[in-house]
């Protein structure tokens, strides 16, 4: 070995320290070790643009969904929650700012390149942003689909605000909803918009996966139902069971009412196999009443056992594609009724064609056919009613 190698692999001199080789020269071993230091301590840096950051939301979402992830199913359910809500507003915005960077600000009066670029401003609400998707940029969300995002938003709220107590399975089979409904908007609507390719293809890698825990939430649903389906068939009350309001679940069976009780008695009508909510008669006809009273009134009357219990629109297991007439105390079906074409009483319409009326609709109407009409309206006077 010559003296140059044997002085290149001796030992430095004390103090001396070693030396490190970087592009820009040699840096001393004391000086290495303070950047690799300062390397180390410097914080993460975020770099999350909305489309990645509502996909990570969802991530989330999923990963707390999950039932072979999950742990504490209550706090699962919770974060699902919140991060679902949070990924709705991100990925809403996304695509209306793709549409037009004003879209995203509450008052479009004062929307500025200066206060979005430096995020400084009131950004729209969820419930404006669908507005906006559905009149300026044409994404077509259905009136069931807007119900269920107005849903997560009030479990937001009562889960961040104020002191939440709902069984957890309900919540999250709507959650599951809505985020099958995002991964279909992103798809559909978000993607498309996308003009940099290196997003567009994280995006998509994102989606995928998301889908892939999808299905294994919606798996656990469906193997659920079907042992709630097996028992309801084997108890024969598959023709009073109907589609839970809370979890929309057709999993809600109604106890028949003796003919001797009253509406006190009706407070534990009826439980869900799935999400284990219990409902009583006036519970269930605000939410099965076209006319939205808050009580029952004799538009609700049953044709069977004449009582003010008479809920529209509900789906019955038997037949959950034809919703009907159902009545929440004999727990009976009337799939022959219909709302009379005026005044929308229920009226047994089997073997009628054409127009459905009542009795006294068409009494009136044959009494206006007989003597004409039964007031003098401004119009007849070439008046307008004001």
């Amino acid at each position: 070995m010559s003296e140059s190698e044997r002085a290149a692999t001796a030992a430095p001199a004390e103090g001396s320290g070693t030396m490190e080789a970087t592009p820009d020269g040699p840096i001393p071993e004391q000086a290495s070790r303070r950047q690799r230091r300062m390397r180390r301590s410097a914080p993460p840096k975020l770099d999350f643009p909305p489309v990645r950051n509502g996909l990570d939301y969802l991530d989330s979402v999923v990963g707390h969904l999950d039932e072979n992830e999950s742990g504490d199913a209550g706090r699962d359910v919770k974060y699902a929650v919140l991060h679902l809500q949070a990924a709705v507003e991100v990925l809403f915005k996304a695509r209306l700012h793709a549409e037009h960077w004003t879209l995203v600000f509450a008052d479009l009066q004062q929307a500025t390149r200066k206060n979005l670029d430096s995020a400084d401003f009131i950004s729209v609400t969820t419930e404006a942003a669908i507005t906006r998707l559905r009149n300026i940029v044409g994404v077509p969300i259905t009136d069931k689909e807007q119900a269920a995002l107005k849903k997560l938003t009030k479990d937001r709220n009562a889960l961040q605000h104020f002191a939440f107590t709902h069984d957890a399975h309900a919540v999250e089979a709507r959650a599951a909803t809505v985020l099958d409904f995002l991964i279909r908007f992103c798809d559909e609507h978000l993607l498309p918009c996308l003009t940099n390719e290196q997003e567009k293809r994280g995006a998509e890698a994102g989606l995928r996966r998301l889908r892939e825990g999808l299905n294994s939430i919606e798996s656990f649903v469906r193997e659920r139902m079907n042992r709630i389906g097996g028992a309801l068939k084997a108890e024969a009350v598959e023709n009073r069971t109907i589609e839970c309001p809370d979890c929309e679940k057709l999993a809600l069976v109604l106890r028949q009412s003796p003919a001797d009780s009253t509406p006190d008695d009706w407070a534990d009508l009826a439980t869900c196999r799935f999400c284990s909510r219990v409902w009583g008669t006036e519970e269930l006809l605000f939410h099965f009443n076209e006319h939205g009273q808050e009580e029952p009134t004799e538009w609700n009357t049953c044709p069977q056992c004449d009582r003010w219990s008479l809920g529209s629109e509900v789906r019955v297991r038997t037949n959950p594609e034809q919703p009907i007439f159902f009545c929440f105390s004999c727990a009976t079906g009337f799939p022959t009724v219909a709302p009379c074409d005026i005044c929308n009483r229920p009226v047994d319409a089997s073997g009628g064609i054409g127009t459905v009326l009542c009795g006294l609709c068409e009494m009136h109407l044959e009494d206006e056919r007989r003597y004409g009409p039964s007031y003098e309206s401004p119009e007849d006077y070439g008046f307008e009613e004001e």
